[in-house]
């Protein structure tokens, strides 16, 4: 079953966090039916950094790209912000799905964000983010 039919039929498909090609092994090994890679994952393993918008969309691709080349798992990617306006957002998820993501995740933070815990957090407006949203659709 997709992963679009078990949102559909509302069903929970629990994904565990992974960051590289040998964490996607084992979650696929330990019979999960998805995955999750996360911008802070891709911080704290690719960069050493903590998850404070560090990560660029190329690093999350390429993240991905070695995911998706060894599993069939279906994976969602955390997109933050788009990296930037409804433009960047269209790109991020034309590189996303080239790189083989089944879904995205998208903030309605300014650009940069700031990370969930972090405070001083900012929304960019309804008409932003709709826009951003079609950008997307229409990638």
């Amino acid at each position: 079953m997709s992963l679009k039919t078990r949102f559909q039929n509302k069903k929970i498909v629990v994904m565990p966090g992974v960051y590289d090609g040998l964490t996607a092994s084992l979650a696929e090994a330990a019979g999960f039916e998805a995955l999750y890679l996360s911008g802070a994952a891709v911080a704290y393993t690719r960069l050493g950094r903590p998850d404070i918008g560090l990560t660029t969309a190329s690093e999350m691709a390429d993240t991905l790209t070695l995911i998706a080349d060894r599993t069939s798992l279906p994976v969602i990617i955390d997109a933050d912000t788009g990296f930037g306006n409804a433009l960047n957002a269209q790109r991020t998820m034309r590189l996303y799905e080239r790189a083989g993501a089944s879904a995205l995740q998208i903030e309605d933070q300014t650009f940069p964000k700031r990370c969930g815990h972090l405070s001083e957090k900012s929304l960019i407006s309804t008409g932003e983010m709709v826009g951003k949203i079609a950008a997307m659709a229409d990638a």
